[in-house]
C-alpha cells in the first residue's frame, strides 16, 4: 500500500462565480492541508479533513492573479467555506472508496463512492498518467451532496455549484 498525503500529493478546488454582481468576487483555487489517499493495486480510498481547505488565491481566466486577496479575505473565506458550506463541525471527513479500478491507455478509470457533508454518491472519474503523476480532475455539484453554494448581497454574488476538484498523486509504477 502507498500512503499519500499533503506532503507528496495535493487536492485542489476551484470555485467559480456568478450572478448579477459576480464582478465583485473572484474565481477561487483552494488545497485541502489535510487529507490522506491509499493506494492498492486494484483499490483506492481517500480522507478529506473538512475544515482544512485554505484560499490559495483568487483565478481569472485559468490563471492565478496575486495581491488580490488580502489575509484577512482568506480567512473569511475559509471560515464560509468551512461553516457555511461544507459544515465541517457536522460532517467532519469527505472520503472516497473505490469499487473497481480499470487501467486504461492514458491511466486508469476509477469507480466508487464520494461521501461529502453525509451524503454518499457514486460515480466515475479518470485519472491520468502525466509527467510522472496521476492526475484526476473531477466536476462534482455541490447540490446533489445536500449543500447549498455560498451566496451575498442576497444573492446577486454566488458561487456556482459545480467545483471542480483536481487531484495530483505520484503515478503508481509500472503500468
Amino acid at each position: 500500500m502507498t500512503r499519500i498525503g499533503q506532503d507528496t500529493g495535493s487536492i485542489e478546488v476551484f470555485t467559480f462565480r456568478e450572478g448579477a454582481l459576480s464582478a465583485l468576487g473572484h474565481d477561487l483555487q483552494l488545497r485541502a492541508s489535510g487529507f490522506d489517499i491509499d493506494v492498492l493495486a486494484d483499490s483506492v480510498t481517500a480522507r478529506v479533513d473538512a475544515s482544512t481547505l485554505r484560499v490559495v488565491g483568487a483565478i481569472r481566466g485559468g490563471i492565478p492573479v496575486g495581491g488580490t486577496l488580502s489575509a484577512r479575505d482568506k480567512a473569511e473565506i475559509e471560515r464560509n467555506c468551512s461553516r457555511e458550506v461544507l459544515e465541517a463541525h457536522e460532517h467532519p471527513e469527505a472520503t472516497f472508496a473505490s469499487s473497481e479500478v480499470k487501467q486504461t491507455e492514458g491511466g486508469w478509470s476509477v469507480r466508487g463512492t464520494l461521501t461529502i457533508h453525509g451524503v454518499a454518491r457514486e460515480g466515475t472519474f479518470d485519472v491520468l498518467r502525466k509527467d510522472g503523476k496521476a492526475v484526476a480532475r473531477i466536476d462534482i455539484d455541490l447540490r446533489s451532496f445536500g449543500m447549498k453554494p455560498y451566496s451575498a448581497m442576497l444573492g446577486a454574488l454566488r458561487v456556482k455549484p459545480h467545483v471542480l476538484v483536481v487531484v495530483e498523486t505520484p503515478a503508481p509504477a509500472g503500468g
